[in-house]
């Protein structure tokens, strides 16, 4: 620790290089709230950056749920002008802002504005200004909420937000103490947003609660929060461990196909404890409906005790379809036929959060949508299932009439162009 416990370059590096592990960006962003830990962020960063021919852009949220947030997000970001940084405001332009459950809708505004300048900027690595405090706080909120392991893990060092953001938070194991610290050494100034002290959200009920429990002595209160974020990472080891499990039992029980699908052996999901086998289901469907987000734990549940039972299929949950195919042992995993993306040209895209398409040159004349009814010459029948087809992407020229079929390997695929499966929640089980 350095004087007056501010930050210096050394720690900070020890904090950042780690989270980027084997990346070497050319650019890094960094949401910026005004807040002293995330002008700290941006200045650390920056220096950081600076010695490393890294550019850094620091990105402010204008959420316009306050008159003066417009005003507040300006002079943010003549602050940040003053260091030598040059910030971009973005703006929340929705004609109907939220009245309830304000601070998480907001919160989910703030990131897709965030992710869809970096993807504009073509940035990967965006830095966000979590800190202990804020990880102490997470585990209580989510404790309150009744959340399992995934959920008591809070906030992780290293994310994925989407297909490509990276989001990373190497603030995670410092006390905002110190962040203060770190601007009052610099003698930089910074805003307090007034919702801090708005009692009317939980998360500042939870912070007084933590005031009180330590009898609003400091020392006490930093020593409550080391021990809450040293929970949560114990919580984090024990995911990370069930979570390994869980794959060694998809590698033993599902094999992927390049079109999107999996045959599934149910007799280990049927044997394992209800934890591992929940979890596997959870990695399972994420991977084959598109999903990051995991499906609801009692339609999870449902489904469980319906491979146990026998229950006769189809299933579905979770943009999934779980049924038998005749002369097959396994189950057959597919999307299901709903939900599906529209017509769209055919570009560079994570396509229903399942297939990636790279394109080398621009493509005219030539969209992608999903393959529906249409019938195919019999030559195709071979590669899968008739019932998984009509989720399978196809492309098509400008007549509609088809061109290819990559999942069935059936139709001529553009030189230039690749589809192949890769979803969002990553598929670490065999192909």
């Amino acid at each position: 620790m350095t004087a007056a416990g501010a930050v210096g370059a050394a720690e900070f590096d020890r904090c950042l290089r780690p989270l980027l592990a084997d990346d070497k960006p050319a650019a890094l962003a960094v949401a910026v709230s005004g807040g002293a830990d995330s002008v700290a962020l941006a200045l650390l960063t920056a220096d950081w950056a600076s010695k490393r021919r890294i550019a850094v852009l620091p990105l402010i949220v204008d959420h316009r749920l306050r008159p003066e947030s417009t005003k507040e997000s300006r002079h943010v970001a003549g602050l940040l002008r003053k260091t030598g940084l040059t910030p971009k405001i973005l703006t929340w332009d929705a004609k109907t802002k939220p009245t309830a459950n304000r601070q998480a809708l907001a919160r989910d505004a703030r990131y897709a504005l965030l992710a869809e300048e970096c993807a504009r900027q073509g940035i990967r690595h965006l830095l966000l200004a979590h800190h202990r405090d804020d990880q102490a706080e997470t585990l209580l909120l989510r404790a309150l909420r009744g959340s399992g392991i995934d959920g008591l893990a809070a906030m992780q060092p290293r994310s994925l937000r989407g297909d490509s953001l990276i989001l990373l938070r190497p603030l995670l194991d410092l006390p905002k103490a110190r962040l203060v610290a770190t601007l009052n050494k610099r003698k930089q100034a910074w805003v307090e947003d007034p919702s801090n002290a708005n009692a009317s959200f939980q998360r500042v009920r939870v912070r007084a609660a933590l005031d009180l429990l330590s009898d609003n002595d400091a020392a006490h209160r930093a020593e409550l929060v080391q021990h809450l974020a040293q929970t949560a990472r114990n919580f984090a080891r024990t995911r990370a461990l069930l979570d390994a499990a869980a794959y060694d039992l998809l590698h033993a029980s599902v094999q992927l196909t390049p079109a999107g699908c999996a045959w599934l052996d149910p007799a280990g999901l049927i044997a394992a404890e209800d934890e591992l086998a929940l979890r596997a289901l959870v990695k399972l469907l994420g991977a084959i409906g598109g999903i990051s987000v995991p499906p609801r734990l009692d339609g999870l549940q449902r489904l469980l005790e319906a491979l146990r039972s026998g229950k006769s299929l189809p299933l579905t949950l979770h943009r999934c379809l779980l049924t038998r195919i005749k002369g097959e042992a396994r189950l057959l995993v597919c999307r299901e036929a709903r939900y599906l993306p529209p017509a769209q040209p055919l570009t560079a895209m994570l396509w229903d959060g399942r297939f990636r398409i790279a394109v080398a040159k621009p493509v005219r004349g030539v969209s992608i949508a999903p393959l529906g009814r249409d019938t195919l010459p019999a030559a195709a029948t071979l590669a899968l299932p008739k019932v998984a087809w009509p989720a399978l992407p196809a492309l098509r020229r400008a007549d509609g009439r088809l061109l290819a079929v990559p999942g069935l390997g059936w139709g001529q695929m553009p030189a230039n162009v690749t589809i192949s499966f890769q979803p969002a929640l990553p598929a670490a089980f065999p192909a």
